[in-house]
């Protein structure tokens, strides 16, 4: 009895031993969390470094919230400022980001990718000349940035500088030689300037490279029915839709080289289908017409031709095969459909007003 009661009385001691140092180490655990820095420059850096973590976590607002505190704890920290441009640049709050990169600029005038990203800011709000001169600044800092480059060819390519967009994506090509779409664009540039070959043969890296690349078969039909190559550039046009199902103007495309391969049908089709996937490109029922018109289906060529001035109201081509449709149908408003199309600069209109005098 005694030895039940000695065990008892010494596991129970064990107990409370156990329960001692487990309030001795809580007791140790409060200290260590109660000891927090309080310098402002480590607890910015900490901010800081959450918020990057953030960003890399795709918790773009939350990022923010810590890089408010991080700049509110150090003004002076041009990362912090940078960063928080990037996190709102990913929250499409470009106004914000264009704001804080011009800080980070103030702050440090010599980093290339605050400059880069403000042009990407500055690009976005519509501020081309901006941008353009954002990525001049990266570049003579650091010729190294492939994106950079690449971009800039992009505004070349835009105000129509063509020469100058085939050597920035050039550039862009010798940073990443595998990219496709530096290759389809300048590919672009290169069939601007009338190199044809040239483009042709971009275009077809671009493929090799990226075989689902459904504009570089576009284009590609392009430059061979520009040639008269109508099988072929039938069979790249095929190929883009294959790759991009709702690519209307592929069907566009493709109803215009059978229109003029004689393949009226085929072209109706095309035309067609492009309508239906978008009913506002007045292009397709302009194009349908004047299928309609060589099957002799001139009310429907009317119709059409209405539905696509319905649309752009300014469209010359469309008055211009309406007063035709009109004439066929012994119309006497056709020479006022080819009096509005002469006046939207379509010459091909002055013939058809020659009658109009004889009359």
């Amino acid at each position: 009895m005694k030895k039940t009661l000695l065990l008892s009385f010494i596991c129970f001691i064990i107990g409370l031993g156990a329960q001692a140092q487990e309030a001795q180490d809580s007791v140790a655990v409060k200290d260590t969390v109660a000891v927090q820095p309080t310098d402002p420059a480590v607890l910015a850096e900490r901010m800081y470094k959450t918020g990057l973590t953030l960003i890399s976590q795709k918790e773009y607002k939350l990022a923010v919230a810590s890089l408010d505190s991080a700049i509110t704890l150090r003004p002076e920290l041009e990362l912090a400022w940078f960063n928080r441009g990037n996190a709102y640049l990913e929250l499409k709050e470009t106004k914000s980001a264009l704001e804080d990169y011009n800080k980070a600029i103030a702050l440090n005038n010599a980093n290339p990718q605050s400059f880069f990203s403000r042009g990407k800011a500055k690009q976005l709000l519509g501020d081309k000349a901006g941008a353009l001169e954002d990525y001049n600044k990266a570049v003579a800092l650091d010729a190294n940035h492939p994106l950079v480059w690449y971009l800039r060819a992009g505004l070349h390519f835009e105000n129509k500088d063509y020469k100058e967009a085939v050597e920035d994506y050039s550039a862009a090509i010798r940073f990443t030689p595998r990219n496709a779409n530096a290759y389809h664009d300048r590919g672009s540039a290169k069939r601007q300037l009338n190199d044809l070959e040239g483009a042709l043969s971009d275009f077809r890296k671009a493929v090799e490279l990226s075989p689902d690349l459904a504009v570089a078969y576009h284009n590609m039909g392009a430059l061979k029915q520009g040639k008269g190559d109508l099988n072929g550039a039938i069979e790249e046009y095929t190929k883009a839709i294959e790759r991009k199902k709702d690519y209307h103007l592929a069907y566009n495309s493709r109803g215009k080289a059978r229109f003029e391969a004689g393949d009226y049908a085929g072209a109706i089709a095309d035309f067609t289908k492009c309508i239906q996937l978008n009913p506002q490109y007045a292009l397709a029922f302009n194009n349908r017409a004047a299928t309609k018109f060589k099957l002799k289906d001139y009310q429907g060529a009317l119709e059409d031709c209405n539905f696509a001035l319905q649309i752009n109201d300014k469209y010359g081509y469309a008055y211009l095969n309406r007063g035709i449709a009109k004439e066929m149908l012994r119309d006497e408003t056709a020479c006022q459909d080819w009096e509005k199309a002469l006046s939207l600069e379509v010459s091909a209109a002055k013939a058809y007003l020659a009658n109009c005098q004889e009359k």
